[in-house]
């Protein structure tokens, strides 16, 4: 292989990848890039994998010049860390028949010894039976906004990746650990050339990357299905993923609940109170906060007038907090790890939310306050049309 490009292309290239790069070092050509330049089509690709997914970058045009074709598998971190290093300009990278590498750029000169490129797993077919396209900021959004809640190492795998759903034009994104569940769910942005029905499961951990790559533009990124592996192409970058096969929970049926009190708050100030009141909060002893959602008798002498009092009290003290709130229906009086409701409100970027809840054993409901249309204040379960809903289990109230 006999390559020459400019710095900072190469360098676009290597960092993406370097996502996608095992850090476990089991097996040594997992620690590496696959480098592979062709004369011919006057490209290089650099790709790494680590069995679960992958990052297959591709330069060429302008700043890419291939003087002979070959490949080899170089180490990711030491490859990266020297393009990153080294000055302006041109970057000359030649392997040998013993696969050592010489890497030039002005003065600087390395020799870095690699692995014969045959040792590289085998990657998937990276062209899908099923395809359609979403603007990469709606994509980008929908993950960010339900990556809090999948499972971690959770007994039942399917918890440890996100459910996608497609169906006329909608995109569910739905995740849950068991304590909690998220779900994100799009009307636009779409773009298929048939009709699609469809439903697969994304590893977690390799959602956590995609959000480092994919950015937040217009442009659409595609998404490709194969039997076990997801492909979502944007720019020069294809990232791929295979599929956790098991069937995700009923998530519809969790939310069937006939709420007797539902709440509108301003979601900022709400956020703030549950985060003040978590500061005396001890994991180990798993401290719980407790939500008392009361009607309270204003001077205005409005009905739904109302706070929330947020209260912690454990072995480092006691924190009592409050917030106001609109209320409709019963009061109520009801607990939650912290954790679980405060990364839940900090994914709502809506200015105000409703809260639905049953009792103090049943699940707590947030969803968009929607100013235009007030319907949803009675109590009512009416999910078909939010664009997000976020679910927390309660935990039993101490003495």
């Amino acid at each position: 292989m006999n390559i020459i490009c400019n710095r900072d292309i190469l360098n676009s290239a290597v960092t993406p990848a370097l996502s996608a790069v095992s850090n476990k070092g089991t097996v040594q050509a997992l620690d590496g890039f696959l480098l592979v330049a062709d004369k011919t089509e006057g490209t290089l690709v650099i790709c790494g994998y680590d069995l679960e997914k992958g990052v297959k970058v591709t330069v060429s045009g302008e700043g890419v010049q291939v003087n002979e074709n070959g490949s080899i598998i170089l180490n990711a971190a030491k490859f990266s860390s020297i393009i990153r290093n080294l000055p302006d300009g041109e970057v000359s990278v030649i392997s040998d028949t013993n696969f050592a590498a010489s890497i030039k750029s002005g003065k600087s000169e390395f020799t870095l010894h690699g692995l014969d490129p045959d040792t590289f797993p085998l990657m998937p077919e990276l062209a899908g039976e099923k395809n359609l396209k979403i603007s990469r900021r709606i994509l980008k959004n929908m993950v960010a906004s339900t990556l809090f809640s999948v499972g971690v190492n959770n007994s039942r795998p399917v918890l440890n990746g996100a459910l996608f759903e497609i169906k006329n034009n909608e995109m569910n994104v739905v995740t849950s650990d068991g304590n909690r569940m998220s779900l994100s769910r799009s009307f636009e942005g779409l773009n298929s050339s048939e009709e699609l029905d469809l439903s697969f499961v994304i590893p977690g951990r390799s959602l956590s990357e995609l959000l480092k790559l994919i950015g937040d533009g217009e442009e659409p990124a595609e998404i490709e299905l194969t039997q076990k592996h997801v492909i979502i192409s944007f720019d020069n970058i294809i990232f791929f993923s295979r599929l956790i096969e098991s069937e995700f929970l009923d998530y519809k049926r969790a939310m069937r609940i006939e709420p007797k009190t539902t709440v509108v708050v301003n979601t900022q100030s709400f956020l703030e109170s549950v985060e003040r009141a978590a500061i005396l909060t001890d994991d180990k002893q798993r401290t719980e906060i407790r939500l008392n959602f009361i009607k309270e008798i204003n001077i205005e002498n409005k009905e739904e007038a109302g706070i929330v009092q947020i209260t912690s009290s454990g072995s480092l003290g006691k924190v009592n907090d409050e917030c106001d709130i609109e209320i409709y229906g019963d009061d109520l009086l009801i607990a939650f790890n912290h954790r679980y409701l405060y990364e839940a409100l900090r994914a709502v970027r809506e200015e105000k939310i409703l809260i639905k809840l049953e009792n103090a054993m049943k699940t707590l409901f947030i969803l968009p306050y929607d100013e235009e249309n007030k319907n949803n204040l009675e109590n009512s379960m009416d999910t078909d049309g939010s664009k997000f809903i976020y679910l927390v289990m309660p935990t039993r109230m101490r003495d």
